[in-house]
């Protein structure tokens, strides 16, 4: 009678396991499915509008609009699209009329020395395009950095945030 006792505790302790690791997974699923959504739509856009192969890229900046950059190759260059997520608009900037993304992001380890990267994207400011980076310092601070796409040139910084 006991061995039965324990037999069934066990299948019912296991069922629970099985329903806990599901419902996280379905929580986690749930929380990306926005991303995966948006990034799924610039990529069309990006093949499309923009007629942009290989694709190895996405970055989404939401500071005062929303933009979308999608990274890849365009007649065989290398190019950003940049779709305002707002209107649909798309801009094809060419990496080599630029400054890169990788080029900003060794500036910031450099200028900065980081603890964590939180991102770098794509934006427009008036008729010019500008990389935001957001990091978090050493000291568990966050900063705000934001370089000319053209120039290459730090314009605004905010720190210890």
């Amino acid at each position: 009678m006991r061995s039965k006792t324990i037999s069934w505790q066990r299948w019912a302790i296991s069922g629970v396991i099985l329903v806990v690791i599901f419902a996280i997974g379905f929580v986690l699923w749930s929380a990306m499915h926005p991303y995966s959504k948006v990034r799924s739509e610039a990529e069309n856009i990006a093949r499309t509008s923009a007629k942009t192969t290989n694709i190895n890229g996405f970055w989404w900046d939401t500071r005062d609009k929303s933009y979308l950059t999608v990274s890849g190759e365009r007649g065989g260059a290398p190019v950003y699209v940049v779709i305002a997520k707002k209107t649909g608009k798309v801009n094809v900037l060419h990496k080599n009329n630029g400054t890169t993304r990788n080029k900003i992001l060794r500036k910031v380890w450099a200028d900065f020395t980081p603890k964590r990267v939180l991102n770098a994207s794509l934006r427009k400011t008036g008729k010019d395009f500008v990389w935001d980076v957001g990091f978090m310092g050493k000291n568990g601070t966050l900063g705000y950095v934001t370089y000319d796409f053209a120039t290459g040139q730090q314009l605004k910084v905010i720190r210890d945030l």
